[in-house]
């Protein structure tokens, strides 16, 4: 009886570990999945980083650059960009990181 016992305890104790270990290998194989998505969709980015968009931004409107944030540019992933102009005009410029296109509000 006590063999019959130990058999069965031992029977649900891999069932579980067996159940736990196929959990695990399903969620680090959906992480690798979501990981490998949003790494392709970044290397079809033109701009990949805010420095990137600054640079941009200033290369075409002259001025200090006051605060640069993640943004969404018609519906792509993008940035925007606050300017203090010489003259002492607070501007925003839209860099989307789609297409490389800078725009001014």
């Amino acid at each position: 009886m006590k063999t019959a016992l130990s058999i069965i305890l031992l029977s649900l104790s891999l069932l579980t570990v067996q159940t736990a270990t196929a959990s695990t290998v399903h969620a680090v194989t959906s992480m690798m999945a979501a990981s490998m998505k949003a790494n392709s969709q970044q290397q079809k980015l033109k701009v990949h980083s805010k420095e990137q968009a600054l640079q941009l931004a200033k290369r075409q409107y002259r001025g200090k650059v006051l605060k640069v944030q993640s943004s969404r540019v018609n519906g792509n992933p993008g940035y925007s960009v606050k300017l203090l102009s010489n003259d002492g005009v607070v501007f925003y410029v839209k860099v989307d990181a789609k297409t490389g296109r800078v725009s001014r509000n």
